[in-house]
């Protein structure tokens, strides 16, 4: 059954990805916030991540459209092989399927609310270009 749900941030650990086949993105990690494995929603998964100073997100698609809201650091995001600046205030959207990498150049993480719109986080896949 679906209701409302307040989670924070602080009372989440950090997560990554466990698969070592994935461990390329090994500055990269997120706490779900709104997902319908842990939380009792649907149509929406949300959370905060954190690419750390130094590290890049491998550059991958997935078939979910998704966002990302710039709350912290500084860095470069490619979208199909436009590449942007990106700060605090910066909002992205990423199409369906659309092949994006983003990296931390500042001297704190690159951290950053995304969306996807699906009931839960593990319905989207990340396939990644070598």
């Amino acid at each position: 059954m679906l209701e409302a749900t307040i989670r924070r941030e602080a009372d989440l650990e950090w997560e990554s990805w466990d698969d070592p086949e994935l461990q390329r993105d090994s500055g990269v990690r997120w706490k779900l916030l709104i997902s319908g494995e842990r939380t009792p929603s649907a149509e929406l998964t949300m959370g905060i991540a954190e690419i750390l100073p130094g590290a890049t997100l491998g550059l991958h698609r997935h078939a979910h459209a998704e966002t990302y809201y710039i709350t912290g650091g500084s860095g470069r995001i490619t979208v199909d092989g436009v590449e942007s600046e990106i700060g605090p205030g910066a909002a992205i959207y990423i199409p369906p399927n659309a092949q994006h990498t983003a990296s931390c150049d500042s001297d704190t993480p690159l951290k950053f609310i995304f969306t996807f719109p699906c009931d839960r986080f593990d319905e989207v896949v990340y396939r990644y270009t070598e």
